[in-house]
């Protein structure tokens, strides 16, 4: 009869530990990056040397969190002292430092808020999958958001559904069309 009681607890208190990993998400925001993402808890935050493959070194920050999924993390590297050239560059050298993680599953051209980007899935050898997006805005940033959970997990949708890329005045920047050419939504 005792082990009967002990259910329903073990049950409230199982629910109850979900409810408090879901509360610990929030959405981070960086006004001198240009973005927002949710996060489990605040990110670490670290500066980074960026190597194109043509040897420029550029600033970046890498902002990473952990919980008992996975990690997250957002890579930001400016752009804007590149030369032309390496800035065309950028997503396709991102990409294929991800792909170099493991066996991609998964590889094709995205648009997220209308900016151009590359989705990609990858399989490590460790038994995990990291999901990236890889874009660069208008204002010379190359984002890229990756996230590693275990194979058995569900996806970090409240991970990537969330990036969005903001403007000076910290306000969402949407395209219509695509960014080249494309008309910004407000």
């Amino acid at each position: 009869m005792r082990f009967i009681g002990l259910v329903p607890a073990a049950l409230v208190l199982s629910l109850a530990t979900a409810a408090l990993a879901q509360a610990e998400w929030a959405e981070f925001v960086d006004r001198a990056d240009h973005f927002t993402v949710n996060f489990p808890g605040d990110p670490k935050k670290s500066d980074l040397a960026y190597k194109t493959a043509k040897g420029a070194t550029l600033p970046a920050h890498v902002y990473s969190a952990t919980d008992r999924r996975g990690e997250y993390i957002m890579t930001v590297v400016d752009y804007r002292n590149a030369s032309p050239d390496e800035l065309a560059a950028a997503i396709q050298e991102a990409a294929d430092t991800v792909r170099a993680k493991g066996k991609v599953t998964y590889d094709e051209r995205g648009a997220l808020d209308g900016h151009t980007s590359q989705r990609i899935t990858v399989e490590t050898a460790n038994g995990r999958r990291r999901l990236a997006e890889i874009l660069v805005s208008n204002d010379k940033r190359l984002y890229i958001s990756e996230a590693e959970t275990a194979l058995n997990a569900p996806p970090p949708a409240q991970y990537q559904a969330s990036i969005q890329v903001l403007d000076d005045n910290g306000v969402r920047i949407r395209y219509r069309g695509g960014q080249a050419g494309g008309q910004r939504v407000r």
